[in-house]
């Protein structure tokens, strides 16, 4: 990302199309930790899992809108809003990758958060 950013050479459109291509990396890792996890869960752990994913989801769209459409940032309220959606995908992530390698992505292994 930081090579795009440079080539942008300050204009904050092309830094946001930079930001907007690494949130949807990260969005892709999110949705594949996401999704084997939850193909390996049943019952109460699975119900849990996706009210864990929901709230969190929930939280993120809330705070990314609130960023974005503070009117004392001015135009770099998207510049801020990206980059706490970029950094709250990328802890999502990790976080839901490492749970993946605790339970070796064998159903009945997982442990849960």
């Amino acid at each position: 990302m930081a090579a795009c950013v440079d080539r942008a050479n300050g204009a904050t459109d092309e830094m946001l199309d930079c930001g907007k291509a690494e949130i949807g990396k990260w969005d892709a890792r999110l949705n594949a930790a996401y999704l084997t996890l939850l193909h390996h869960e049943s019952g109460a752990g699975r119900a849990r899992l996706q009210a864990e994913q929901k709230a969190w989801l929930r939280h993120h769209l809330k705070e990314t809108h609130r960023l974005a459409a503070d009117p004392d940032t001015g135009s770099g309220a998207f510049m801020l809003s990206q980059g706490f959606e970029l950094d709250d995908i990328t802890k999502r992530t990790l976080a839901l990758e490492q749970r993946v390698r605790d339970g070796h992505g064998q159903p009945g292994r997982l442990r849960h958060a």
